[in-house]
């Protein structure tokens, strides 16, 4: 598939989610979402952080964050941090891993801000 058309298909199945169209359920949203955290050509970064930003679900969140670690970039990261605090346990493990994009005196400065005492925690604000 060329660039233009993996361009076209992303937005249209992207685009139920970016309206808050009712064919958009949580389901259809996770599905779309794990394809673009499986492979990071799909892109859409900025789409994504939309996605991440405006829904209200906690499942959505995380697979944004996940989509966001495959194909976004430190300016996108960046605003995946302030979520971290309030975020349950398996989105704030996503977030962990979308930090990966930050820099390494960010990250070090985010993970002592944190005080972490899970293990998977840690290990993910190591890498």
């Amino acid at each position: 598939m060329d660039s233009e058309t993996k361009t076209q298909a992303a937005t249209a199945i992207l685009n139920p989610i970016l309206n808050n169209s009712k064919y958009a359920s949580e389901y259809y949203s996770i599905w779309i979402l794990s394809i673009f955290a499986s492979s990071p050509v799909w892109d859409h970064a900025e789409n994504l952080l939309k996605v991440f930003r405006e829904t209200r679900s906690d499942a959505v969140r995380r697979y944004a964050a996940l989509a966001l670690w495959g194909s976004g970039n430190r300016s996108h990261v960046i605003h995946v941090k302030q979520y971290l605090q309030s975020a349950s346990s398996l989105s704030r493990t996503a977030l962990m891993l979308a930090t990966v994009k930050m820099g390494p005196d960010e990250r070090k400065y985010l993970r002592h801000s944190l005080r972490l005492n899970d293990s998977l925690e840690k290990l993910c604000m190591s890498q």
